[in-house]
């Protein structure tokens, strides 16, 4: 089989690009060839991929390799959309899989004949709620892709019937179990090390972890740390608080290995995937969370959103109760084998082949 992935743009890093090369990787094990098809003037692969690399530039023609040369586009993201569906209706393929709202319009549009597929890895017009007329337009052009009569595929069971979207295809993100696993590491039995993703953007409630840590070390002191990974530097002014930066998926295992707790503040679509909360569970660490899917009662400490007060208590929970909280990380570490990549990969396989 042969699979395109179109890109308006080109790679990132984060997570939904994450999932797209390891997919590719395991497809590649199986047999099929795969394709990434990016922008002439846009990065490598983040995350590595054995797929071939094609590239189309500004007038929508394929080429082989990249020119960072070529002139930067005004209105960028709109024009490159027309410039892929064009190289797309020069290729070939078993199928094209679109795997964002500004990609599913070309390869709706495109002539090339192929099963035509998209990812759905979020609700994209939630990110866009915020007023003025650019989030307007990208909220939009999200909602219309759903509704183009591609065949959907979405990453969480939430969004089987989620608004636009209706589908009754669900693959989940993967994890390497042979990477993200418990490791033995020594660690300071004087502190409690706490540990989240510091990302800035609202919905993912950071700053409800920060408030509550402040309430933490008022009332623990120096007994207890806040470790955050891939956090602004300035971060580390709050006493207590470290800002790590874990280069490659090994060193990230590393990084969940050495906390005591994972802390997940997240505000949108509660019953979504969010890596962090299943890598945790993955490396045998106690998480504390608003939501994410496999996360519940029964195997993490739920706190509602947007309440720095109950993570304090959840935290508080967690170091008074230590045979709770080994329940806890217990079940949620069977949970996990569920999302291992080669049952993922080879379920989109069949999806595919449907």
């Amino acid at each position: 089989m042969k699979i395109i992935i179109p890109l308006v743009g080109s790679f990132g890093k984060s997570g939904g690009f994450r999932v797209l090369s390891k997919l590719s990787n395991y497809w590649i094990e199986e047999g099929h060839d795969v394709i990434f098809l990016s922008y002439v003037n846009g990065d490598l692969p983040y995350f590595p991929t054995k797929a071939k690399l094609l590239y189309y530039d500004n007038k929508g023609n394929v080429v082989e390799h990249q020119n960072n040369d070529s002139a930067v586009l005004t209105f960028g993201m709109f024009r490159l959309r027309k410039f892929l569906r064009k190289a797309l209706d020069t290729l070939e393929a078993d199928v094209v899989l679109a795997n964002h709202s500004f990609s599913a319009l070309p390869v709706k549009n495109s002539k090339i004949k192929a099963k035509k597929c998209y990812y759905v890895q979020a609700y994209e017009p939630e990110f866009y709620g915020e007023k003025g007329l650019k989030n307007y337009i990208l909220r939009r052009i999200s909602k219309n892709s759903y509704t183009l009569g591609l065949d959907i595929i979405v990453n969480a069971l939430m969004y089987q019937n989620y608004k636009e979207l209706k589908t009754d295809k669900v693959v989940f993100p993967g994890l390497d179990l042979n990477t993200f696993k418990p490791l033995s590491l020594s660690k300071n039995g004087n502190k409690i090390i706490l540990g989240t993703i510091g990302r800035s953007e609202i919905h993912k409630g950071t700053i409800y972890i920060l408030e509550a840590f402040k309430l933490l070390r008022k009332e623990l002191g120096t007994k207890i740390e806040l470790h955050i990974a891939f956090g602004e530097k300035d971060l580390e002014n709050f006493e207590g608080i470290k800002v790590v930066t874990p280069d490659g998926d090994h060193k990230l295992a590393e990084y969940y290995n050495s906390l005591d707790a994972y802390i997940c503040g997240g505000i949108l679509q509660m019953e979504a995937i969010h890596y962090p909360v299943i890598e945790s569970m993955a490396c045998g660490v106690p998480v504390i969370t608003t939501g994410y899917y496999p996360a519940s009662l029964d195997n993490a400490f739920m706190v509602p959103i947007k309440n720095s007060e109950a993570i304090k208590d959840a935290v508080m929970e967690f170091i008074d109760n230590p045979i709770l909280a080994e329940l806890k990380k217990n079940r949620a570490f069977t949970n996990i084998e569920q999302f291992d990549w080669k049952l993922i990969s080879q379920k989109m396989l069949t999806y595919f082949s449907q």
